[in-house]
């Protein structure tokens, strides 16, 4: 059981692309999910920076407490991303391609 726990779990590796997290369900970039993934990126460097800061330098808490905040902040627009893309499957149920030509 463990084990097929890990094979799926190196499955779920192997397909995830960053190109997912910064798209919509159509395929087109989405604006607040690629501010998402940058805010996130940028909110856990500087908490890395303000928890040396506050280790060796300054030993504040104000950045840390700020960077936090930033975090969630994007962590809270690749949320609605994911909920914008829930809400347009929930209401196109049925697709079709306007190139195909079987339709």
């Amino acid at each position: 059981m463990i084990k097929r726990k890990i094979q799926n779990l190196k499955a779920a590796i192997d397909r995830f692309s960053f190109a997912q997290m910064t798209s919509n369900s159509d395929g087109k970039t989405s604006g607040s999910g690629t501010m998402g993934v940058l805010i996130c990126t940028i909110g856990c460097i500087t908490f890395f920076l303000g928890c040396i800061d506050k280790m060796f330098i300054n030993k504040d808490v104000d950045i840390l407490t700020q960077t936090i905040i930033f975090t969630g902040i994007g962590a809270a627009l690749l949320g609605y991303r994911k909920s914008m893309d829930q809400s347009i499957d929930s209401d196109n149920k049925e697709y079709h391609d306007p190139t195909d030509k079987n339709n």
